[in-house]
């Protein structure tokens, strides 16, 4: 696949995190993306620096070059996980984040080479402009099937993952595991302006300049991850030759591996958490695990549904789904965090719902909203697709719900289910009106938050009291290089919905995106 071609599929399709309504699209961004860069160029939005990278000689190294650029603040919007754990999903800015994809795509066989290192992953880090994220998405049923392999052939399992690995992740080890961490260390000078170097700098840039973690969200920090993990293979495997691929199931940085005795079992560990401990990275104590094999472990909840959907086939319809939701929300209560529910929705979203049935499905959506927030863009997604298909939702009941909700989220900070709420609210086109939300978006630092918002306001549904001079204030000629406000700045000003009182769209280099692209981003 041409360097051109890949930088198009992964800034198209695995830019904005996959989280996000998908009203927001960077389609337009990737494939203008050559000429974007080459207009940031000129306009010194960003330069490169060749005078780096001596040799033990004190000779230049050819190839070797830096960037300058503004390094940038990403916009955080937290995403629920299990209990009350939430993690941070980012909107990197354009800039380094274009040029990080544009060193991958250039040189995308030597980050082949690093990525063939893998020895312990049946994952593939391959990009088209075919799949749904641009890289090839993660085999899940292969990985269920390969557990259950190795439950079934070994003695012991070895389980454990890295604590919060993306924001855990050190930045500079990013050449060490290109090259070799002893290599890089003991001559760091000759490495400077290298390939892997400047994915650091420029992971960095899309990152506050931080050296501790890489942005959740685009898929090149899967690539990245992925060099690393690459790397962790190659130590693994040094240390412990005598385990193959047959023995070992890793899924990033999820590890089940199965061993013969407790005594290897707990060698296992230690290699492992040594290892990772050389790159900065620790091991998830409460998800590490050394267990006796006798039968294969199955969650209850799993089994119950399992039997339920199993003891009598057919559609889901009438009494049966009623009973079979009601389940999944009582196990939801039981096993509060296992994702009952999600698990439930996909069962859900393979079936089709009969006309008779979609006010006992919508209660069910309502309640789902409420206790399982981890799974509220498939709930808006099924409640969409209801409405698109058979014009009979409860449009009104579940606005005035939803809107409700959005406002206790925000009030929270859970920008996530807020701006799922309100994407629900758009596509259900039913007027409303919250002065609540209005001033907790004031001082909300969230440009997808307030796009929705003013994409509501502009349709007449509502929202009418929006900060809108207070946002415009904020986008300053500064602030659209290194925070937040570059995409509400570009989308507001293109759509009309802010006024450009400062004349940023048409100064050149001001705004990350010119107008003359028309890349659309909602």
């Amino acid at each position: 696949m041409p360097s051109i071609d890949i930088q198009k599929a992964l800034l198209s399709k695995g830019y904005f995190p996959k989280e996000l309504p998908p009203t927001f699209t960077t389609a337009d961004f990737g494939a203008s993306s050559v000429e974007i860069l080459g207009e940031w160029r000129a306009a010194k939005v960003f330069s490169t620096n060749e005078k780096v990278g001596k040799t033990a000689l004190k000779k230049k190294r050819r190839d070797a070059y830096t960037y300058d650029v503004d390094s940038a603040e990403a916009e955080i919007i937290t995403k629920p996980k299990r209990g009350y754990e939430r993690r941070n999903i980012h909107i990197t800015h354009p800039v380094p984040q274009a040029l990080l994809t544009h060193e991958l795509s250039q040189n995308w066989a030597s980050v082949q080479k690093w990525l063939s290192k893998q020895t312990f992953s049946a994952d593939e880090i391959r990009v088209s402009e075919t799949f749904d994220r641009s890289i090839k998405g993660i085999n899940f049923p292969l990985h269920r099937a390969k557990k259950a392999y190795l439950e079934a052939t070994s003695d012991w399992l070895v389980k454990t993952d890295i604590t919060r690995f993306y924001p855990s992740i050190y930045t500079h080890s990013i050449p060490w595991a290109a090259y070799g961490k002893e290599q890089v260390k003991s001559a760091m000078s000759s490495y400077k302006g290298s390939l892997a170097d400047r994915l650091d700098v420029l992971v960095r840039a899309c990152n506050r300049n931080q050296t501790i973690g890489i942005p959740i969200g685009p898929e090149t920090s899967r690539i990245l991850a992925e060099i690393i993990s690459a790397r962790i293979d190659v130590d693994f495997h040094t240390k412990c030759p005598s385990i193959g691929f047959e023995s070992v199931d890793r899924l990033q940085d999820d590890w089940t591996i199965g061993v013969e005795t407790l005594e290897r079992a707990e060698n296992v560990l230690s290699v492992i958490t040594t290892i990772y401990r050389a790159y900065g990275l620790d091991i998830n104590g409460s998800k590490t695990s050394v267990e006796r094999i006798i039968a294969s472990q199955q969650s209850a909840w799993t089994s119950e549904i399992g039997a339920f959907l199993s003891h009598r086939r057919g559609r889901l319809s009438g009494a049966r789904l009623r009973e079979f939701l009601n389940l999944c929300l009582r196990l939801q209560a039981e096993f509060a965090s296992d994702p009952v529910i999600n698990y439930a929705l996909s069962v859900i979203e393979s079936s089709t719902v009969q006309p008779s049935d979609i006010e006992g499905m919508e209660s069910f959506l309502l309640k789902a909203a409420v206790v399982a927030p981890n799974s509220m863009e498939r709930i808006c997604r099924i409640l969409l697709n209801l409405q698109h298909v058979t014009n009979k939702v409860s449009a009104r009941r579940i606005v005035d719900r939803f809107l409700v909700l959005a406002e206790r989220n925000l009030e929270n900070g859970h920008l996530y289910e807020a701006i799922w709420l309100l994407h629900t609210i758009r596509g259900l086109k039913r007027p409303v009106f919250s002065k609540r939300i209005c001033d907790l978006a004031e001082n909300t630092p969230s440009s997808a938050l307030a796009l929705i918002l003013l994409d509501i306001s502009s349709k007449g549904l509502g929202f009418a009291a929006l900060p809108k001079a207070r946002w415009e204030a904020q986008i300053s000629e500064e602030s659209v290089l290194t925070d937040w406000t570059w995409l509400l700045g570009y989308e507001g000003f293109r759509h009309g919905w802010l006024s450009d009182t400062k004349s940023l769209m048409t100064t050149p280099g001001v705004l990350p995106i010119s107008p003359d692209m028309s890349a659309s981003l909602i």
